[in-house]
């Protein structure tokens, strides 16, 4: 789901599906709560529920742009939403250190991170050894 390429991560269509939902519910009974309710409880629920349906709308974002794919020799991550391309000939050593692939240039410098657990990232990693990147 949400593919950008042959060789590229996706969303797992479990939490997204569940996340939607929960989005979804909490606005419908914020808006109920604050339409049909007009006791100081009703509009109390109205406000978790606003807060809930932040968070999950927060926790969804974050879904859609955690992405990772690799097309005509370079390597393209979004996390955080912060957007990188790179060459694959560019890029020294990628390590792996709580959960987080961190890819660095020949020098050492760090270039990007890719979340290790995104669906396809063993696509991704067997591109990169492919292409001689060295792995720590």
């Amino acid at each position: 789901m949400f593919r950008h390429g042959e060789i590229s991560t996706e969303i797992d269509r479990g939490p997204f599906f569940f996340t939607l939902a929960a989005l979804i519910c909490c606005l419908t009974g914020a808006v109920l709560c604050f339409v049909l309710g007009g006791a100081a409880l009703a509009v109390f629920a109205g406000v978790l529920l606003a807060i809930v349906a932040a968070a999950a709308f927060a926790v969804l974002l974050a879904l859609i742009s955690d992405f990772a794919f690799i097309r005509d020799g370079v390597l393209h991550t979004r996390y955080f939403l912060k957007k990188r391309a790179i060459p694959l000939r560019e890029i020294g050593k990628v390590t792996y250190r709580e959960e987080l692939y961190t890819v660095y240039d020949k020098k050492g410098t760090v270039l990007a991170s890719v979340n290790g657990r995104l669906t396809g990232i063993d696509r991704i990693l067997s591109e990169l050894d492919r292409s001689g990147v060295l792995f720590e």
